[in-house]
């Protein structure tokens, strides 16, 4: 059903090799690349949309077409973070090294396949939609939140909207909200409607709010404990589907919608059924209303949504202010509080009635300890057990595997008090080299990758793998622009490649000075 491919081209050669089951075709003209895809439905591949259909749509056409006719192209880097194919091959610790060009090609399907399983999720859920929303079979091509707005009829409206004219969910009680909050809020809409000034929506405003310093603005509302470790009772309570539940509420879906009514079915559906295919869609709404490409954009109610979210989450705060012991953590949908037990009922029927008046639902999950470094980066263990893990605490997957060394040394030092010294020195002895891989890639507008070596800079690839070393001959890895340097985040001071290193090459003090740093 599916055939995975890469493609390989230069100024003046190309070469695209094709993967079905176990059986591989190669093309490198138009006739070998027309009988290659005689046969093919969906073609899968990574970045692809970004330009390598296109090639072979012109090469197919002679160049009168950029769009392949027959075949349904899915790109597996679709609303993936931004890794490189050679970063996740890193990631998935997989050899991609490459004598000839078809072995270049056939080196990343393989990475291709493991994507294609780790994303199999994400793939399940667009043809489950396809299929029950009778959308053209080239809808599985698009994005998640594209398969919404073509659900949804969204028409991209021909003007631009007015900002910051965004309205307060109706339910909150501003009565009971800060004035200053309140006067904060106003103030810029106030200005807005003076100037039309969109510079306005960067504004931020600091109050201290149940003794943690809460930014608010136009985004999600975020404060917290750092550098906070402690034991008891807390809960953590998140409002469930946050933004589409205010969406609902208050009706601030965009105003390019032409069939608002599916909207609460699909809201509907998600509450009855809790299937993932209904909660991608109406979970994709809210970020496509700020984004000026999709047909969903109308930034307008966008804020409407995230200040009444701020507004909703300060006014929970305040509900449960007199009957919490500490608040640790703000989080956008919700908080963590340390409660003493014996509150704990009065504080459960607190949530329910303040989930009556406000019209939302809460989920409730009991925490015994916290290590938190910051608000995005901490560990929760609950009381059956279990750790959430965020930010440098997460464990490794395929779009995030740096230096694993680090993460799991952070890791043993907060929870289980292992020196970063007796740790990295067991997995030096015991683990794999692989655990101290650094992996970095080119950023932003810088042009390529040089490695200092002795007095003199040599180009690189420009995602790199490898290792912190002793070795003296080794220099660092820079990001170039115009000539200028710039050390490529993290790295370190001496880079050795890991297609050369091996475990003696290892500078084990510099792993331990970055968990170090991380500690707390």
């Amino acid at each position: 059903m599916f055939t995975f491919y890469w493609l390989y081209q230069n100024k003046n050669d190309w070469l695209a090799v094709f993967k079905t089951d176990n059986t591989y075709t190669t093309a490198n003209d138009r006739e070998s690349l027309a009988q290659a895809l005689s046969s093919v439905t969906y073609l899968v591949s990574y970045g692809n949309h970004r330009g390598t259909d296109k090639f072979l749509a012109k090469i197919l056409t002679d160049g009168k077409s950029s769009f392949l006719q027959k075949q349904l192209c899915i790109d597996l880097s679709q609303e993936a973070r931004n890794c490189t194919i050679e970063e996740i091959a890193f990631n998935l610790r997989m050899d991609i090294s490459a004598q000839t060009l078809e072995e270049f090609c056939k080196k990343r399907i393989d990475v291709c396949e493991k994507i294609f399983e780790e994303r199999e999720e994400y793939l399940e859920t667009k043809f489950e939609i396809v299929k029950e929303f009778d959308l053209s079979p080239r809808s599985v091509t698009k994005t998640r939140a594209n398969l919404a707005a073509e659900i949804l009829q969204a028409k991209k409206m021909p003007k631009r909207p007015n900002i910051l004219f965004f309205d307060i969910d109706k339910n909150v009680p501003k009565h009971e909200l800060p004035d200053r909050v309140l006067n904060f809020y106003e103030s810029i809409k106030n200005s807005y409607k003076n100037t039309l000034e969109e510079k306005l929506k960067t504004e931020k405003f600091k109050m201290t709010l149940a003794g943690l310093t809460h930014i608010y603005g136009f985004g999600g509302l975020h404060a917290a404990k750092e550098k906070y470790k402690g034991n008891g009772y807390f809960l953590l309570i998140d409002v469930k589907q946050f933004f589409p539940t205010i969406i609902l509420n208050n009706n601030f879906l965009s105003r390019s919608i032409k069939n608002p009514s599916a909207f609460s079915d699909l809201y509907d559906k998600k509450v009855q059924t809790e299937k993932l295919t209904y909660k991608t869609l109406i979970n994709a709404v809210n970020g496509s209303m700020n984004n000026p490409y999709s047909a969903m954009y109308d930034p307008q109610k966008f804020f409407s949504v995230t200040v009444s979210g701020q507004l909703i989450i300060t006014h929970l705060i305040l509900v449960l202010e007199q009957f919490i012991e500490e608040l640790i953590q703000t989080n956008t949908d919700g908080i963590l509080v340390k409660i003493n037990p014996i509150m704990e009922p009065l504080i459960r029927d607190l949530l329910n009635r303040w989930c009556e008046q406000l019209h939302v639902n809460v989920s409730i999950t009991s925490i015994k300890q916290v290590w938190q470094k910051a608000v995005n980066d901490y560990v929760f263990q609950t009381t059956d057990g279990d750790f959430i893990r965020k930010g440098i605490f997460a464990p490794p997957t395929y779009l995030s595997n740096n230096m694993p060394i680090v993460s799991a040394g952070v890791f043993a030092n907060v929870v289980a008090n292992i020196k970063p010294q007796d740790f990295v020195i067991q997995q030096f002895k015991n683990g794999d080299i692989e655990d101290f891989y650094y992996i970095g890639k080119l950023q932003g507008d810088f042009e390529h990758i040089e490695q200092r070596v002795n007095q003199t800079y040599k180009r690189i690839n420009n995602t790199v793998c490898g290792i912190a070393t002793t070795n003296k001959s080794c220099g660092g890895v820079f990001q170039v622009k115009k000539d200028l340097h710039s050390k490529l985040p993290g790295s370190p001071d001496k880079f050795l490649s890991s297609s050369m290193a091996t475990k003696k090459d290892i500078d084990v003090q510099w792993y331990i000075k970055q968990i170090e740093k991380n500690i707390f």
